[in-house]
């Protein structure tokens, strides 16, 4: 009977210890992910998991640039949701396509995403409102449509993404499909109107300010909409994509300094003229909006130009294509250069290079090798094999001398060429990063590094390159210094 007693004793402490330990050890998103890895390795790994995807897409996803770099989850494992969340609003957009790259990778890469719990749910709605701020749509919609297909969180962003495409049908459709609880007035007046209901957004828009529920920078937009009589100060105003929209369709004139590139995507299809067209491709391509494809397809149409710099730009990429076509490498050679030039003046010569790399190889693998060639090469990350002997009074040396990590040559250097080849000369690791590494917070440490290169300051420059390098992204360091000694972005 005694043995019995003990036994039940023994039993009882047992399942104590272990209900303890499981409280200590509750699941976090980490462990979640490594069970789920767990799983599949012990399943077929191939099979694909179905989800459940009712949003239609509303972006000419063919037209618009995938981001390549991929960073591992393991990244943001020992970080505060609440610390990541912060450090990713102060992200700033950038033109130096590598650096770009790293962004869209930092905000795609897999991460806490439970939406019922309210901290993940914020860190989602963060991270899909940078991709739209960047003009990032493809990955936007990428992002709803794997991960709130209902659009529990993301239906203001859905809405978004629909008008900016030109597709109102589609977005008013969801508006009241959806009943949407967090749909704003200037959202249903839009719809109003579009479906010529003038009457009840009038109605709907006096009764919105008798409560004060509109402010005034809305009511101007409003005003604009439904009586095309008001006007609205652009100085003072951030306008969001609705606006440009509600504004553009009222025939309004908005200075360019005022637009920023993404939403002019908006206006993509809407050109009055070629020369308008190629304007705003260039603009969008720039900014890692638009496929290189669809911007030199753009100068190969059969159309007219009235501006004479596009005029040189188209003549001399149809030029090089009927080279490159009839093969005649002298002359492929010889375009190759002249539309490197007038491309580079225009901030597009690592969109040039990377549309005509393979015709570059091609007259590589033929014993061409000029400036042209290598500045191509190191524009598009084709560091290897490049001459033993460079011209050290090239206004690139410092970027050749990074791309061989071969610093012997190195003379007359500007300041900035001075801060950033130094990074790869001289490595000096930042005490605060190596306590976040050691922490387990790399992503922290690459978002942070980011900042740093989006600043004017050289030194702060200069830290987010060593960032990176610590964070053991050395290689994407290598291509951004590379590409911004070469562009100057």
């Amino acid at each position: 009977m005694s043995k019995i007693k003990y036994f039940l004793i023994f039993l009882c402490l047992c399942l104590c210890q272990k209900a303890l330990i499981a409280e200590e050890q509750s699941p976090n998103w980490l462990n979640r992910k490594l069970l789920k890895l767990e799983v599949l390795s012990d399943g077929d790994q191939n099979n694909p998991i179905i989800t459940n995807n009712q949003t239609v897409s509303s972006i000419a996803l063919g037209e618009l640039v995938e981001e390549k770099i991929n960073l591992p989850y393991y990244y943001w494992s020992w970080s505060k949701i609440e610390d990541i969340i912060n450090k990713i609003e102060q992200l700033k957009s950038t033109t130096n396509p590598v650096t770009r790259e790293l962004i869209i990778a930092v905000l795609t890469s897999e991460m806490p995403i439970d939406l019922t719990k309210a901290n993940e749910a914020k860190l989602y709605v963060t991270r899909l409102n940078k991709l739209l701020e960047f003009g990032q749509y493809k990955e936007a919609q990428k992002f709803i449509n794997n991960h709130d297909a209902d659009l529990t969180l993301s239906s203001s962003q859905q809405y978004t993404l629909n008008i900016i495409r030109g597709n109102d049908t589609l977005a008013c459709s969801q508006l009241k499909i959806k009943k949407i609880p967090n749909v704003t007035l200037k959202q249903k007046i839009y719809c109003l109107a579009y479906e010529k209901k003038l009457t009840e957004a009038q109605i709907l828009f006096e009764t919105g300010k008798l409560f004060e529920k509109i402010n005034i920078n809305d009511q101007n937009i409003i005003d604009i909409l439904l009586s095309n009589n008001s006007s609205i100060n652009i100085e003072t105003n951030k306008l969001e994509v609705i606006d440009y929209v509600i504004l553009r369709k009222k025939q309004r004139f908005i200075p360019l300094n005022f637009v920023t590139a993404p939403i002019m995507f908006y206006d993509l299809s809407r050109a009055l003229n070629y020369d308008e067209k190629l304007n705003i491709l260039e603009k969008l391509n720039k900014n890692g909006i638009i496929l290189n494809d669809k911007l030199f397809n753009a100068y190969l149409e059969n159309k007219v130009s009235t501006n004479t710099a596009t005029k040189k730009r188209k003549k001399c990429i149809v030029d090089l294509e009927l080279a490159i076509e009839i093969y005649k490498s002298k002359q492929v050679r010889k375009n190759l250069t002249k539309c490197l030039t007038l491309f580079e003046k225009e901030g597009l010569s690592y969109s040039f290079s990377k549309k005509y790399r393979d015709a570059v190889l091609v007259e590589v693998g033929k014993g061409w090798e000029t400036p042209t060639s290598i500045k191509m090469r190191l524009l598009t990350k084709d560091y290897s094999d490049l001459l033993e002997e460079f011209d050290t009074t090239s206004n690139y040396q410092s970027a050749q001398s990074i791309a061989r990590n071969d610093f012997t040559k190195l003379n007359n250097l500007s300041e900035i060429e001075k801060n950033i080849t130094e990074v790869f000369q001289k490595p000096n690791f930042n005490e605060e990063y190596i306590t976040q590494i050691d922490q387990g917070k790399i992503g922290e440490v690459i978002i942070s590094s980011i900042n740093n290169l989006n600043h004017k300051n050289l030194d702060k420059m200069q830290k987010g390159l060593r960032g990176l390098i610590q964070a053991g992204l050395d290689d994407i360091a290598k291509d951004i210094a590379v590409n911004y000694l070469l562009t100057g972005k």
